[in-house]
This record gives C-alpha cells, structure tokens and sequence, in this order.
C-alpha cells in the first residue's frame, strides 16, 4: 500500500491473526483504548477491517519493518461516528517491544500524509485519554488541535482534529 522511512503498511490478512492477538491482550498496550480483547474480539475487529476495506476504501493497515517484515503494530483511519457526525477516526497501537524508537511518530505522519495525499480525506480526527502523552505528543507533531472532550468507554476522552492543509 504504502511506506514511510523504516515501515511499511499493508491490509490486514489472515497472517496476522497472532500478533494481532497478542498486540490487543497486552494491557499496557490498550491501557488507554477500549480494553484488551480477546481471541474472538480480535476476529471480530478484523472483520470489520475487512469491511471497512471494501466498503470505504480504508481502514488499519499492518505496519511492518521494511527489510525483515516484523510486526510492529497497526495504524489506520476508518469513519467513525463522534457526537452524532461520522468523522474519519484515526489511531495506532505499536506492539510494546517497538516502543520508543520513533514508530509511533514516523506510522502517525505517514498514515496521516496517505490520506490526505492519496485519498484527498478533509479531516482526520483522533480520541485520545488525556492521560496518554505519547499520543497527545504525537498528535501535536502531526498539528492535530484539542477540539472538545466526549465520554466514551465510560470515561472522558479528548478529541482531536486536523485538517487536510492541501484542501
């Protein structure tokens, strides 16, 4: 699909069934998501990848190491729907042993870049726990602004924007 300096991202398949599995089970992954998930929610989230391929066009992409292939995490976009409006939702999670080394930043930017780029998206907006740094760091980088704070997973959450600036 598309690549950045050190990644590469393509549509889920079935091959990453297990890292996918074991990326959603690790509570200090999804400590700041919707929970861990299990075998059958995995199955269930990929699914929906799958129909947000072939419906939309879009959706989270398998990020990987270019040159060995190895499994880093999943970045994407897909639309999603923020207090009644359908807005196209943007996130990542890294597998933990690819934490700190810039993977995060370097999935945001080049995601971010594919879509406003490549699929002339208007907007991309995030829902981030004011508690998640990283992520508020990363957002920032991208130029993304605090927009407002919804409830969402029984908790508030802060929502960011950024628009397409080619547009």
């Amino acid at each position: 699909m598309f690549n950045s300096d050190r990644l590469y991202f393509r549509e889920i398949a079935e091959e990453d069934r297990k890292p996918l599995e074991d990326l959603f089970a690790d509570p200090a992954v999804m400590r700041f998501a919707d929970g861990t998930k299990t075998k059958r929610g995995t199955g269930e989230w990929m699914e929906q990848s799958y129909r947000d391929y072939r419906s939309f066009g879009v959706g989270y992409w398998v990020a990987e190491k270019r040159g060995n292939g190895e499994f880093v995490g999943q970045c994407g976009f897909r639309p999603q729907k923020i207090q009644g409006q359908i807005h196209m939702g943007f996130g990542y999670l890294l597998a933990r042993n690819a934490w700190g080394e810039g993977y995060g930043k370097e999935a945001a930017y080049a995601c971010s870049n594919f879509a406003f780029e490549q699929l002339a998206i208007d907007e991309l907006t995030s829902i981030i726990h004011p508690q998640n740094i990283p992520s508020i760091k990363i957002a920032r980088f991208l130029g993304m602004e605090k927009q407002d704070r919804i409830r969402k997973h029984c908790q508030w959450m802060d929502v960011y924007r950024l628009e397409n600036p080619g547009l």
